[in-house]
């Protein structure tokens, strides 16, 4: 696994990609999307690295793409608040609408940063450990036509998942 990660982080650095990873963990399923939140805020630190004008024009397509929406995101990737500033609170709307909410913001996101010139690779381990949220969301990313230039690999412990598990059952619907 270390070795392909390699090979796929060199020539996608060349270009002047993206390559980010987050992973999963056994004692914190409780948290909705902490692999993915590990990855995006490891995107925005990649980001505060650039010069002021790369990193302007970062903060234009972020915030063009989720408008006044930025504290859904923020509220799970703090780091992105760095990249885009202070946002105004949202409504407070149930259960099931933050949840697509998110949905549809993380959708937008990606979309605004998976540009041709910087295409973003993103790595998720240990997806036997993922919650329902994140196997949604990564379901929703996946098979979203609009979203181009990004390449999620994910890897999990074949001895870890059993006939039935979450992680095969989306996996199932995917193909």
């Amino acid at each position: 696994k270390s070795a392909l990660v390699a090979e796929i982080y060199k020539p996608v650095t060349a270009r002047r990609g993206y390559f980010i990873a987050g992973k999963f963990d056994q004692y914190q399923r409780n948290m909705p999307y902490s692999a993915l939140a590990q990855a995006l805020n490891q995107f925005c630190d990649y980001l505060l690295t650039e010069n002021q004008d790369v990193l302007a024009a970062w903060q234009r397509a972020i915030l063009g793409a989720v408008g006044q929406n930025g504290q859904v995101l923020i509220d799970v990737i703090p780091h992105l608040e760095r990249v885009i500033g202070a946002q105004p609170d949202v409504p407070q709307v149930g259960p099931q609408e933050t949840h697509n909410r998110f949905n549809l913001y993380v959708q937008e996101y990606i979309r605004a940063i998976c540009q041709p010139d910087h295409p973003v690779v993103l790595f998720l381990d240990d997806l036997q450990w993922a919650d329902f949220a994140s196997l949604t969301l990564f379901k929703l990313l996946l098979a979203d036509a609009q979203s181009r230039h990004l390449l999620i690999i994910g890897a999990y412990r074949d001895a870890e998942v059993s006939v039935g598990h979450p992680l095969l059952l989306t996996l199932a619907e995917l193909e």
